[in-house]
């Protein structure tokens, strides 16, 4: 086992932690290598305010579900929210949200109902890939056998998880890191991956063209295809929704041998009427007007 390296308070751009490791292995839902690499050499972001509250409210629940793990499993807490530095790579850190007197790493989730089907059988190590990239990293750390998962699924859904200690895989998210880190150092970044990195690469197109590679080419064929082909399908589903609105009349809904098939009810929206308040109020409405910039990708 290691020699635990405890540490304070960290600055996140000079360190990888358990939440960068599935981004730098290319196998997070949220985050590319691209991300993970200008998030430690650009100022902070303003945090996104929709997941903001999410973590938060995940941030509150955890001393919760610690202690709903402690009851069910019978595990001592004896440390949470403990910060520590790999003894040889000081540019290696991880925040352990729970640590057992028996010596497992715990680490705390809560999840959507909407989620649940990622996450397999309790007892087992059948959890989404990216969290297990987080435990590994962790049991790297600190040099620990296991890690285990308390998962609350929604609210009254708790499961329990074991990831043990993987020596192949752990050399293999080692050797990763350090070539991160020394893709950080040297200011050479990740080759985009994804639209969300060419937007935060390029804040407004250039004006050049660029010539396909045969790739490409085969792609913008088969989407401009697929486009054709939906628009069809759009003007089918335009053309029977008319022809059934027709037969309806004035009825509220459509049977099939007696089985409901369809509902035609009138409904009432509110809505800003923009245009009646700029009228009334032009002076309060530009005031209020803000621009925005996208990029609209258009096939020819």
């Amino acid at each position: 086992m290691n020699a635990l390296v405890s540490v304070g308070q960290l600055d996140r751009q000079k360190y990888l932690g358990g939440s960068d490791v599935a981004g730098i292995l290319g196998i997070s839902p949220w985050r590319t290598p691209l991300d993970i690499y200008l998030d430690k050499i650009q100022p902070r972001r303003p945090d996104d305010p929709s997941k903001a509250k999410i973590f938060s409210r995940g941030q509150r629940m955890e001393p919760y579900v610690i202690d709903l793990l402690a009851e069910e499993t019978g595990m001592v807490i004896v440390r949470r929210g403990e910060r520590y530095r790999d003894p040889v790579h000081d540019f290696m850190a991880a925040e352990i949200d729970a640590e057992a007197e028996s010596g497992e790493n715990i680490e705390i989730k809560t999840v959507s109902p909407f989620k649940a089907q990622a996450w397999g059988e309790e007892q087992t190590d059948a959890i989404p890939v990216h969290y297990t990239a987080q435990a590994m990293h962790g049991l790297m750390v600190t040099g620990r056998q296991v890690c285990v998962f308390g998962v609350l699924i929604g609210g009254d859904d708790f499961r329990i998880y074991r990831v043990e200690r993987d020596a192949e895989t752990i050399e293999a998210i080692r050797t990763a890191e350090i070539e991160f880190w020394d893709r950080i150092q040297r200011r050479d970044p990740p080759p985009p991956s994804a639209v969300t990195d060419i937007l935060r690469l390029f804040d407004k197109d250039s004006g050049a063209s660029i010539e396909a590679d045969p790739t490409t080419a085969a792609m913008a064929a088969e989407l401009s295809g697929i486009k054709a082909q939906l628009k069809r399908l759009e003007n089918e589903r335009d053309r029977l929704e008319e022809h059934i609105k027709v037969f309806m009349l004035d009825c509220t809904s459509l049977t099939v041998q007696g089985r409901p098939v369809a509902t035609w009810k009138t409904q009432e929206t509110r809505r800003f009427d923009q245009t009646a308040f700029g009228e009334a109020h032009p002076a309060l409405l530009e005031q209020f007007k803000r621009t925005t910039k996208s990029r609209v990708f258009r096939l020819k």
